[in-house]
């Protein structure tokens, strides 16, 4: 709809809706119209024609002689889609020049019944937007379960290594403020591989959960236990000195030591690397030492537990009983 020249419309009628007023050029463009003529179209505005004039049609009023006010049909207008919604109105149209201009008022229960459309509309866009945010709210759930699923273990139910990534990042940045001592223990499965091999991976998978299980039972609340790789698993200590983290590790050993999980005849022992974090390291680094005291322990007989010193000749190997060193390399 372009700006009139004419400026027919006063401005103080622009928002009137029981009364429709409309400037329109003689091949049907509206060249200036009120809220009211607009809504008696039922929202087909941009897509108007002469068509729309149901009664009396528009080539009709096109080619009816002007009286000498203008005058060139007064009485009952209908206006709409052919096909679809139509508005009956009592008013007036005028000749004036290239153009049509009506002037016409809604009886009251023409307003009541548009009024009542209206209310339906928006009773049904209300719905609409109610069933939007139930189907929002399923779906951000949904995604929150698929968010928690994958930031955990499917075989063992323990969080995986991008939540240990997570929280060591943390509790780096705890240390700085408090310098509470903080531990990091990797853990992995002596002969596993083997297990796999004998008995085959469902046996293998059954073996992890219940070692997954026995880590559980032992670590604390505010421990973060992980599952790191394939056999490995791995443990973050808060507040844990050097002694907790070796108490810790050896609860595990022996728990392990002694349990025998049908049908692997063997306990399922496990090696522990264990390092205690040093100012100023990163997270990679207290990985490296962890990881190398694994190696360690690994490498001297199992079913064991080192403790990773400033460099690798500085690493201690626990074993059985009370941690008690038993070589210095």
């Amino acid at each position: 709809m372009s700006a009139s020249p004419f400026a027919i419309v006063p401005a103080w009628l622009k928002d009137f809706r029981a009364i429709a007023v409309a400037l329109i050029a003689d091949d049907g463009r509206i060249v200036e119209a009120n809220e009211g003529f607009l809504m008696t179209l039922a929202g087909i505005t941009e897509g108007f024609s002469t068509s729309n004039f149901i009664e009396p049609s528009f080539n009709l009023l096109c080619h009816s002689p002007p009286q000498a006010d203008g005058l060139i049909y007064h009485g009952l207008l209908t206006l709409g889609a052919p096909e679809g919604a139509q508005r009956s109105f009592s008013g007036r149209v005028y000749r004036m020049n290239q153009m049509l201009f009506v002037a016409a008022e809604m009886d009251i229960s023409a307003f009541e019944q548009m009024n009542d459309e209206i209310g339906k509309l928006k009773k049904e866009l209300d719905d609409v937007r109610r069933q939007l945010s139930k189907r929002n709210h399923a779906l951000q759930s949904a995604l929150e379960e698929m968010s928690e699923i994958k930031r955990h273990d499917q075989t063992t139910g323990l969080a995986n290594r991008v939540i240990l990534d997570q929280r060591m990042e943390e509790e780096i940045k705890r240390w700085e403020r408090s310098r509470r001592p903080l531990a990091l223990m990797l853990m992995d499965m002596d002969g596993f591989t083997q297990i796999n091999a004998d008995y085959g991976r469902e046996v293998g998978d059954e073996v992890l959960k219940h070692v997954a299980t026995v880590v559980m039972q032992v670590v604390r609340s505010v421990d973060v236990a992980v599952r790191y790789g394939g056999q490995e698993f791995a443990i973050l200590l808060p507040e844990t000195n050097e002694m907790g983290a070796l108490i810790v590790a050896e609860r595990l050993r022996m728990e392990l030591e002694g349990q025998i999980m049908l049908p692997v005849l063997e306990p399922a022992t496990a090696s522990f690397g264990v390092a205690i974090y040093l100012s100023g390291e990163q997270r990679e680094e207290l990985y490296a030492r962890a990881w190398r005291a694994l190696k360690h322990a690994k490498a001297h007989g199992k079913n064991a537990i080192t403790m990773a010193g400033v460099v690798g000749e500085c690493d201690h190997l626990y074993q059985s009983g009370s941690p008690q060193l038993l070589d210095s390399e």
